[in-house]
C-alpha cells in the first residue's frame, strides 16, 4: 500500500512541476484593453454634442452634465433619434491605458443619458477609439485637451 501511494505522490509533483515549468516559459501575452469596430459616421444631417474631460479622468463635470441634459431633452423630444457615443482621449499615457478611458468615458456619458436621463438603452450606441482618430494630431504624451472627449451623434 505504501508503495502505491508513494508512486501516486510522485506522479502528482512530477505534473506539478512539469505545469510550473511550462508556465514559467511560456507567459501569456500582454492583456490588451477591450477595442470595438471604430465608429461609423452618423451621416451629414447628425447633430453633434461634445463633453470635455480633464486629464485621465472620466469624470463628468458641471458642463458636460449640461451637455448631457441638452442631448437627453432632444431624444425626449425626437423619439425616432439614435445617440451615438464616440470615447477619445489624447496621447498622454500608454495606447492601452487610453483605450480603456476612452471607454470609460464614454460609458459614463452614456449611463448618464440611460440611468439619470431615462433614455432606453437601445438608443444609444457606445464606442471609443483611445488616441487613435483625434481631432487634434499630436506627438506621443502630448496634452491636447479637444482630444480629451465624448463626442455624441444624434442621428
Amino acid at each position: 500500500m505504501s508503495r502505491h501511494t508513494l508512486s501516486w505522490r510522485l506522479a502528482a509533483a512530477a505534473g506539478a512541476m512539469s505545469l510550473i515549468g511550462a508556465c514559467a516559459s511560456n507567459p501569456p501575452p500582454p492583456r490588451m484593453a477591450a477595442s470595438n469596430p471604430p465608429p461609423v459616421a452618423p451621416g451629414p444631417n447628425a447633430i453633434w454634442y461634445h463633453v470635455n474631460f480633464d486629464s485621465s479622468s472620466y469624470a463628468i463635470d458641471s458642463s458636460g452634465l449640461t451637455t448631457v441634459a441638452d442631448v437627453t431633452a432632444y431624444l425626449q423630444h425626437n423619439p425616432g433619434a439614435v445617440a451615438t457615443i464616440i470615447g477619445k482621449t489624447d496621447t498622454v499615457g500608454g495606447p492601452n491605458y487610453n483605450m480603456h478611458l476612452s471607454h470609460r468615458r464614454a460609458d459614463a456619458v452614456r449611463d448618464a443619458l440611460v440611468y439619470n436621463g431615462n433614455l432606453a438603452a437601445d438608443r444609444v450606441e457606445t464606442r471609443w477609439t483611445g488616441e487613435n482618430r483625434q481631432r487634434v494630431v499630436t506627438g506621443n504624451d502630448v496634452p491636447a485637451e479637444a482630444n480629451r472627449v465624448v463626442d455624441i451623434a444624434i442621428h
